[in-house]
């Protein structure tokens, strides 16, 4: 009998120690995370830092505990922050676009750890699908069921997920305002991380990382390249180097034209091959010859790529009867996409993490994806990629199986 009650004993503090572990972890700017705003009744709202909230420590303060994040199991003992910073210019009448970030610091000596900067690509693709699917710490499977990534990039650094440009992901502009440049871009990022810096004050003087995947790439080496561009005692992080995968980083035409890699993988036949040839080649006169980076863009989001309003086809999905433009092997989305969509654009989830329930995920997306194909599509940056390559350690990687961006594309503009 007394067996029986030191057993009830020890599971019971057991039990309860795991359980404080998750839900009473101190957080390295003191206190404790407060969950019980996941409770409270009512739609969710957007959690804002304003340019005059920086005018005020208290203030900041307040913003700062308010933004912790409750993540759900089996990721509730992390530590994570998220919300809206502005990235209008501070002397700007009024504010009007936003970018929203997830901010995952790492379990082990996080002061000690570098801050990795992930951007997505799409474009205009949230950050969060790069968190769920592919690198971050919370995972989601094909039944929907979430579950600890064991190689997230969480073991290496604190994670900061930001949906950039502004019109990605859940970043908005309220006038509904989309600029295609990579300088605009590039601009709104740095200030994001000037103002980040000033919220949470532990990163300041943290070794930086920027990573970039597909379009994030491009975005990747605009922001890293605005950073050495810039007296180092005006950035608060020492960048020590960039990540680019599957990068959009030379001109689109000789790496987005995928007509020979689909005829050799097979998903065209000879006739199918003609008609790619033919329309690639329209497409390059209507750059090179006409500069008619509108009708261009247009033809190109008819041919190839996801950027098509629901009930139309492309091309490639005519000829090849694929679903989905990404990859070699996948004729439609898998199971893992859906389920991330359901769970991050859920009611749920954006209590979660500080966001409207009004919103909706990657929402203007055809917006700014329609922004940047006329203005940024088209536009070599092959000096912004040389300039960060002669000055920083870069990473890069492409994937072999990518019907997008073919990996022999890439490695022949790399020649």
């Amino acid at each position: 009998m007394e067996l029986s009650k030191c057993l009830r004993l020890l599971l019971l503090l057991a039990f309860g120690l795991a359980h404080i572990q998750c839900t009473e972890m101190p957080n390295a700017l003191g206190g404790k995370p407060h969950c019980k705003y996941i409770e409270e009744r009512g739609p969710s709202e957007d959690l804002i830092f304003s340019s005059s909230d920086f005018e005020s420590k208290e203030v900041l303060k307040e913003k700062r505990n308010k933004s912790r994040v409750c993540l759900p199991e089996p990721c509730a003992d992390l530590v994570a922050f998220s919300g809206f910073i502005s990235v209008d210019h501070r002397n700007s009448s009024e504010e009007n676009s936003f970018l929203f970030f997830l901010y995952i610091k790492s379990k082990v000596d996080s002061h000690k750890k570098p801050l990795i900067l992930w951007l997505q690509g799409g474009p205009g693709k949230s950050s969060l699908f790069g968190e769920f699917l592919e690198n971050g710490p919370l995972g989601i499977n094909a039944s929907g069921h979430l579950y600890y990534r064991s190689h997230t990039l969480l073991n290496y650094g604190d994670i900061l997920y930001l949906d950039q440009p502004v019109g990605s992901g859940y970043s908005f502009n309220r006038k509904g305002k989309y600029n295609g440049t990579l300088y605009e871009a590039s601009t709104h990022i740095l200030r994001f991380l000037r103002r980040f810096a000033t919220i949470f004050p532990g990163n300041e003087g943290k070794d930086l990382f920027i990573a970039g995947e597909s379009y994030g790439a491009r975005s990747a080496i605009g922001a890293a390249s605005n950073i050495l561009k810039k007296k180092p005692e005006t950035v608060p992080f020492h960048l020590k180097g960039v990540m680019l995968g599957v990068g959009f980083l030379f001109p689109l035409l000789n790496i987005i034209d995928s007509t020979d890699y689909l005829y050799y993988t097979g998903l065209l036949d000879e006739e199918g091959k003609t008609e790619f040839t033919k329309r690639f080649y329209i497409i390059r006169l209507l750059v090179e010859k006409e500069k008619n980076y509108t009708a261009a863009a247009y033809l190109l989001s008819q041919t190839v790529l996801n950027l098509r309003m629901p009930g139309q086809k492309s091309l490639f999905e005519m000829l090849s009867g694929f679903k989905h433009h990404g990859s070699i092997i996948m004729p439609q989305r898998n199971k893992e996409t859906y389920a991330y969509y359901g769970y991050a654009n859920s009611s749920e989830f954006k209590k979660i993490i500080h966001v409207s329930a009004s919103r909706t995920l990657d929402g203007t997306r055809p917006l700014i994806a329609a922004a940047l194909a006329v203005e940024d599509f088209f536009v070599d940056h092959k000096q912004t990629l040389l300039h960060v390559l002669n000055n920083r350690h870069v990473l890069l990687y492409t994937a072999q199986l990518d019907d997008v961006f073919p990996a022999v594309n890439i490695m022949k503009e790399f020649r």
